[in-house]
């Protein structure tokens, strides 16, 4: 009987033993899939730090190139406006010197005709060919001539002054 209980005895404490040894185990594994879960939502967070950072370089980087964009294209604008404004003025200046070579083939012309009437007063008075009249006539007129030389110079004047 002594062996019985004995027998009875052991069996108890391995069965016990076991069982605190599979309770053991139960814990070690649940820490141990904690520990992993811990691990893998650690590593997640790092992850998704890691997105999120990449994300804000990426639009910082996205910005920056936008902002070098708009200032390359204001620095085309502002030189294709210095380009029209230097053509403007190119054209301007064609025009003023054309304006300027009209103004003195204007100024030309009446010296001429003053030049030709006041000859022909003086060639026709000494041959005696005109008449009183004919004479006041052709010195109204080469006084005409005159004012509108000293009109055409004023303009010519201005013109070359622009």
């Amino acid at each position: 009987m002594k062996k019985i209980v004995l027998a009875v005895m052991l069996l108890a404490l391995s069965a016990t033993s076991l069982t605190a040894q599979e309770q053991k185990t139960e814990s070690v594994e649940k820490v141990e899939n904690t520990k992993t879960t811990e691990e893998v939502l650690k590593a997640e967070e790092v992850a998704k730090a890691k997105t999120e950072e990449a994300a804000k370089l990426a639009e910082k980087e996205a910005k920056k190139l936008e902002k070098e964009q708009k200032a390359a294209e204001k620095k085309a604008k502002k030189e294709a406006k210095e380009v029209k404004k230097k053509e403007k003025e190119a054209k301007k200046e064609a025009k003023l010197k054309s304006a300027i070579a009209k103004q003195k083939r204007n100024v030309s012309k009446v010296e001429r005709k003053i030049t030709k009437l006041e000859n022909k007063l003086s060639q026709d008075t000494a041959a005696g060919k005109l008449s009183p009249v004919a004479i006041e006539k052709l010195k109204s007129s080469i006084a005409k001539q005159k004012l509108k030389l000293v009109k055409e110079n004023v303009k010519l004047n201005k013109l070359e002054r622009k």
